[in-house]
């Protein structure tokens, strides 16, 4: 699933880079792709950033030095940061809110005007139906009126990555509870968060956060390569019985 698109001015990147070396630039975009991928501050591991960036490790050293001096790249203890990230994905989230909240809006309003139309049209053909009458001393268990809880503890405490703020998990647990509603099965979510435990990228520490990986529906994408590499490993095998027969 392709990541959501960054506003990116050329006119003033090229400016902004006005006098760095090619090295440079190179570094500082990708750790800005970086960033914007991973929806927060990057983690100082630099044999990993160098190798990401196509360098060797006293290379991007340099160029990490000359970003910090131009104040382009902030350190601090939570890993490499840029205000222009900082800012482009804030306005990312609000347009996405604002977006999800106008859909959910005009949902509303057709689900009304189909529900007036029924109620029209069983008026018109039907005939009014008795009252019954009211049950007396009915017992209601609670176990039958409470809907299941939601596994997102169970999903919060294993997914790799998920961060310590609090209004991360808040945001998590909105993007869980909207993927249920739509009808995502919670053991799909759950598996699929499993398997990107073993991802290459969450394993040198630039997995994706529980909110981008739950906004993008990354556990879809997690069930696509489980599956490639089932047909990949149903391939090898019988490729190797082929091996074994014409000896």
């Amino acid at each position: 699933m392709s990541l959501p698109y960054v506003p990116f001015y050329t006119s003033d990147f090229l400016a902004g880079t006005s006098g760095m070396t090619a090295a440079t630039k190179g570094v500082y975009i990708t750790l800005l792709c970086l960033m914007y991928e991973a929806e927060g501050p990057l983690p100082q591991k630099w044999d990993t950033l160098a190798r990401r960036c196509g360098c060797t490790l006293p290379a991007f050293k340099r160029a990490l030095s000359d970003l910090q001096d131009d104040g382009k790249i902030e350190s601090s203890d939570e890993g490499l940061w840029s205000e222009k990230c900082d800012k482009h994905i804030t306005q990312r989230r609000e347009r996405s809110d604002s977006a999800r909240a106008a859909a959910n809006k005009r949902w509303e309003k057709t689900q009304q005007k189909q529900g007036e139309a029924n109620a029209d049209a069983s008026n018109a053909q039907c005939q009014p139906e008795p009252e019954p009458e009211p049950l007396r001393d009915t017992y209601v268990s609670p176990a039958i009126t409470r809907s299941k809880p939601l596994r997102f503890e169970e999903f919060w405490e294993m997914y790799p990555h998920r961060g310590g703020a609090k209004k991360d998990r808040k945001a998590a647990l909105q993007k869980y509870s909207a993927a249920i509603k739509r009808g995502v099965p919670e053991d799909e979510i759950i598996q699929g968060a499993i398997r990107y435990q073993k991802d290459r990228q969450v394993i040198e520490g630039f997995g994706k956060g529980p909110v981008p990986w739950l906004n993008r529906e990354c556990w879809a994408d997690e069930i696509e390569t489980a599956q490639l590499k089932a047909i990949a490993g149903g391939k090898a095998a019988q490729l190797g019985r082929w091996e074994k027969m014409g000896r």
